[in-house]
């Protein structure tokens, strides 16, 4: 099953001039039906038939899209953001895609200033099926394997700050290893 705001292993199944259509699956069975991924992704020598692997996610008109780059944190993960601008719509951050990541006013615990890092969590909204970001990290305590080793950003001694570093450092669900 595709999933938004992961990387997923699509097979290429028709060229156009401007990009590869990929296969989302047939959406008779909730599939998403051929994903674009525009010609500027494209990697040389990519042909019909080719498996790439790709973030999903939608563009800024709302359709889903494909692309070969990868963004600083997926749906799932924490990552230390930079704030790219404050809006009436909301927050957004610079999370590596061109398109600029919202934090919804009811995201943030304290008020985020343009040009100021801060630790939020990426997910997947339930009722638009668009990726944002949420700085409320009081989350469970992640299940992590006794052998895990951790990098990443410094936390305080306190007990949601120690989850906010755990969660930088893996991955929400505890299945994709270590992250820097």
């Amino acid at each position: 099953m595709l999933a938004i705001g992961r990387i997923n292993r699509l097979r290429v199944v028709r060229e156009v001039d401007f990009g590869l259509y990929l296969d989302g699956g047939d959406t008779a069975r909730g599939g998403f039906g051929e994903i674009l991924l525009p010609g500027r992704y494209v990697p040389k020598g990519c042909t019909v038939g080719d498996a790439l692997d790709v973030f999903v996610h939608f563009d800024s008109e709302d359709r889903i899209i494909a692309t070969t780059e990868r963004p600083y944190a997926m749906v799932g993960e924490f990552a230390l953001l930079k704030v790219a601008s404050v809006t009436k719509h909301g927050i957004f951050l610079d999370w590596g895609l061109p398109k600029d990541l919202l934090l919804p006013f009811n995201e943030q615990v304290t008020r985020m200033e343009a040009g100021k890092s801060y630790v939020v969590r990426i997910f997947l909204d339930a009722d638009s099926h668009r990726i944002a970001a949420s700085a409320k990290l009081d989350l469970p305590e992640p299940q992590v394997p006794k052998s895990a080793t951790f990098t990443g950003v410094a936390a305080a001694a306190t007990r949601s700050a120690t989850r906010s570093t755990i969660g930088r450092c893996w991955s929400a669900s505890g299945s994709s290893g270590p992250r820097a």
